[in-house]
């Protein structure tokens, strides 16, 4: 079974606590009440429980974002389903958690708070979080105003700087408008017009091991999250070779 089909009832469920926690009981039929929605858990989550977390937070957080352009239609989980192609079994259980989000009154902010603090060792994992939304934003080809904004907050929650911010936002930029140029592949890269080749390469290294499969593997993000990040790793290689050839062709 995939990650999607076991978070609703999954070991992670209401043992997390806070809005997640809250979340993911209400959608798998419990009433949740203002205690156990404020429940700290002291438990040591595995591998598998820590991937329910991610999963859960990401289609919490996807939810909260389906909302921010103030237009809410039936294609949201199509699009979910497209972006990260979960199985058809899975469908239903996706489809209750995303809708128990959607409608809970549970704070974006509170949501993300919760996941920075379950993360905050593991920065890789929350750069993929943001990632996944990013994605999940960009799916009907336009990065809203409500939207941008909602995930520029989300990126502050987790500890991220401007340029870090820029750099996921300029990897969907190029692939949502096909654009080549040479400013959107500086930004893919996070340097700078007048950055020597020397300093770009070693920027670029960064990036490739940050993206590296066996590395996101080793964090515990999910398989479906890896596929999606290796996408961002092509658009890297193609963002470095445009810019060394502009650099050397001088």
């Amino acid at each position: 079974m995939s990650v999607w089909g076991k978070l609703i009832g999954g070991a992670a469920g209401l043992a997390l606590g806070g809005p997640v926690g809250a979340i993911l009981g209400l959608a798998a039929g419990h009433g949740v009440d203002s205690v156990s929605r404020e429940k700290k858990s002291n438990k040591t989550f595995n591998a598998t429980e820590k991937e329910q977390v991610f999963a859960s937070g990401v289609i919490s957080l996807a939810a909260k974002l389906s909302k921010a352009d103030g237009v809410i239609t039936k294609e949201e989980i199509i699009t979910f389903k497209r972006i990260f192609d979960f199985p058809k079994e899975d469908e239903r259980e996706i489809s209750k958690l995303f809708n128990a989000a959607k409608e809970s009154k549970e704070s974006y902010k509170d949501i993300a708070n919760q996941i920075y603090k379950f993360f905050q060792k593991d920065k890789g994992l929350l750069f993929e979080l943001l990632n996944s939304l990013f994605a999940i934003a960009y799916a009907d080809n336009e990065l809203h105003k409500n939207e941008k904004i909602m995930l520029e907050q989300i990126a502050k929650i987790f500890k991220f700087s401007t340029d870090e911010f820029e750099h996921i936002n300029s990897l969907f930029i190029k692939k949502t408008n096909n654009i080549n140029n040479l400013d959107v592949y500086l930004k893919v890269l996070g340097v700078k017009k007048d950055t020597s080749m020397e300093v770009i390469t070693k920027k670029y290294k960064v990036l490739i091991k940050e993206y590296h499969p066996d590395r996101l593997q080793g964090l515990g993000l999910p398989k479906e999250f890896i596929q999606l990040a290796n996408k961002k790793l092509a658009s890297i290689n193609e963002a470095y070779s445009a810019v060394k050839n502009e650099k050397t062709n001088k």
